[in-house]
């Protein structure tokens, strides 16, 4: 796995993550969307694939890439706290691409690295499949007798995919044996994720 993760990228897989997005998602801060670059790559491919690939293969990415517009979504009708908002990253379309050329890269092992019980964002896996564990272990319960005694605990969800906690996901990279070098961000506490992208 980690020989095919650390393998250098190359640019058939960085156009093909581009056309792989979505024409017309929000665009971030430059005002370019997605389609933008998708009608024009014969023109600006070149420099784009330049740019993109050298940030991957161990180069920096410019700061002006990086800047991002955040976003405050309502999750309900007439929202009155923060906590009624989701938080989600308008990114430029250079930044997406380099996270999607990553995302591709990755997703060839999450069934292998991401448990069976874990059953959204992973190919072939259906979110619904929890609501039939949650269906039967009820069915049991309301069923059971006897003096020993069984409990089910409903755990409030709403939060769980709107953050990052960074020292996690990084320790779990190592345990598996990835990437030993990579760095943390800056900030330890977590951060919103961008869907957008």
């Amino acid at each position: 796995m980690n020989k095919v993760l650390e393998a250098p990228f190359s640019a058939q897989k960085l156009e093909r993550a581009l056309f792989m997005m979505g024409t017309n998602k929000a665009p971030g801060p430059d005002g370019f969307t997605v389609g933008f670059y998708q009608t024009h790559w014969g023109t600006i491919g070149a420099s784009v694939t330049n740019a993109v690939l050298d940030f991957l293969n161990g180069g920096q990415l410019s700061e002006g890439v990086n800047q991002t517009t955040i976003v405050l979504i309502p999750k309900i009708k007439h929202p009155q706290d923060l906590k009624n908002f989701s938080p989600i990253s308008l990114c430029n379309v250079i930044y997406k691409i380099c996270s999607k050329v990553l995302a591709n890269r990755l997703r060839m092992f999450l069934d292998v690295i991401i448990s069976e019980e874990q059953s959204a964002f992973v190919p072939g896996r259906l979110i619904t499949d929890n609501v039939l564990v949650a269906y039967e272990c009820t069915h049991y319960l309301n069923r059971k007798k006897g003096k020993s005694g069984a409990c089910a605990i409903k755990l409030d969800m709403a939060k769980a995919y709107d953050r990052v906690e960074w020292n996690y996901l990084h320790g779990i990279m190592l345990r598996l044996g990835c990437w030993p070098t990579v760095s943390l961000p800056d900030h330890s506490s977590p951060r919103p994720l961008a869907p957008d992208h």
